[in-house]
């Protein structure tokens, strides 16, 4: 398991990429699991229990194994599709866990007098880094220039965050 880190720590700093996973539906089963068990709270401390959180988790799911699926097909990469959203699932799950805290952070200062601008502005740093790294993951699993990747990446986040959008009622989310 240390080692499995090691090499999601690696391919967050864009040492690694996506090959340096075992291509293993074990290792993308137990990825998966970490992923809920980090994406929950994080949604949980955002909307609160409620059926918002099943909806959010589950289509950002669909989002990624569907998309991902569709531009390794596309693109003649499908034999690299469970090392690259092993490496997506983890990548997530490892930054939700440095997410919780400023989260947390961010919710205890709202209503309050105080500015949430810190908590947030780490928050903000971290989905820019979330980005950049599913960029160079994607960009590995694709045999292309990081640029291509990071373009790929920024559309994904784009897609994904209008969906989500469009799924929460007005006045949800903070």
């Amino acid at each position: 398991m240390l080692a499995y880190v090691q090499v999601l720590i690696k391919i967050a700093l864009r040492r690694s990429g996506p090959e340096d996973l075992p291509d293993s539906g074990f290792l993308l089963g137990l990825t998966l699991a970490i992923y809920f068990i980090t994406q929950v709270p994080l949604a949980l401390i955002v909307y609160g229990p409620n059926d918002l959180l099943v909806r959010t988790v589950s289509v950002s799911l669909l989002l990624l194994f569907g998309g991902l699926w569709i531009l390794l097909r596309l693109t003649g990469f499908s034999a690299r599709y469970r090392r690259t959203l092993t490496a997506m699932l983890g990548i997530s799950a490892l930054l939700s866990v440095l997410s919780i805290p400023f989260s947390l952070w961010r919710q205890s200062l709202l209503g309050a007098e105080t500015s949430v601008a810190l908590p947030s502005t780490f928050l903000f740093a971290i989905m820019i880094w979330s980005i950049a790294i599913e960029g160079h993951i994607l960009a590995r699993a694709l045999s292309r220039p990081y640029g291509i990747g990071l373009f790929i990446s920024i559309g994904y986040f784009l897609v994904q965050t209008t969906i989500l959008f469009e799924l929460m009622p007005v006045g949800t989310g903070q």
